[in-house]
């Protein structure tokens, strides 16, 4: 191999000194920062999927979160219709008929049901009708009775619930009774019960 110049040798170091530089600094700034440039947008789309995904849960929940509604106002609108309407007193009355059938139960009395406020809820859409109810029948009967209208209408409430012996009217009861042990209960109560929305 031939030997070089000592100044075509300072050129030849100087060219590679040159080109080792220029390839180090396109690295630097050419190469790294698009390097960095490509994983940022790799996290930024990693992130957009992410973003892509949920949204597309939330639309497919939309349909099932419709048809839910859909059935919840079905099932409040089969419920308003048990609420009082038209001329409360009439509704209350046929109520408790329709509650008392199959009861040995006597409803004496049945007053005015007043309108109030519930009282539940701020803001309740509902306001109630409140009245009372005076009968007589015996033990059982009567639990039985209370326990029916209370599972028929689960969104009325009882309350005020008194219960005293005998008939307020009567003296006392027939011997043959009093001895069995089988006397009739009094019995008033106050019912709480919804008014249908706009009556």
């Amino acid at each position: 191999m031939p030997r070089l110049s000592k100044d075509k040798r300072d050129k030849l170091i100087l060219v590679a000194i040159g080109t080792i530089a220029i390839s180090v600094g396109l690295w630097l700034g050419v190469v790294r920062t698009r390097n960095d440039q490509l994983k940022t947008s790799r996290t930024a789309l990693g992130k957009a999927r992410d973003k892509l995904d949920k949204a597309r849960k939330v639309v497919s929940l939309a349909a099932q979160a419709q048809a839910d509604m859909e059935a919840a106002t079905n099932k409040l609108g089969l419920i308003e219709e048990t609420m009082a309407s038209g001329d409360l007193y009439s509704w209350a009355y046929l109520l408790l008929e329709k509650a008392r059938g199959g009861h040995d139960v006597n409803i004496i009395e049945v007053a005015r049901p007043a309108k109030g406020e519930v009282g539940v809820l701020a803001q309740f859409p509902y306001a109630a009708a409140i009245f009372s109810v005076r009968g007589m029948g015996y033990y059982h009967e009567f639990g039985k009775f209370l326990a029916d209208f209370e599972n028929r209408f689960p969104y009325f409430r009882v309350q005020n619930l008194s219960l005293s012996a005998g008939s307020e009217g009567s003296t006392g009861a027939s011997s043959s009774v009093a001895q069995s042990g089988e006397e009739k209960l009094s019995f008033k109560m106050d019912i709480v019960a919804l008014i249908k929305p706009n009556q």
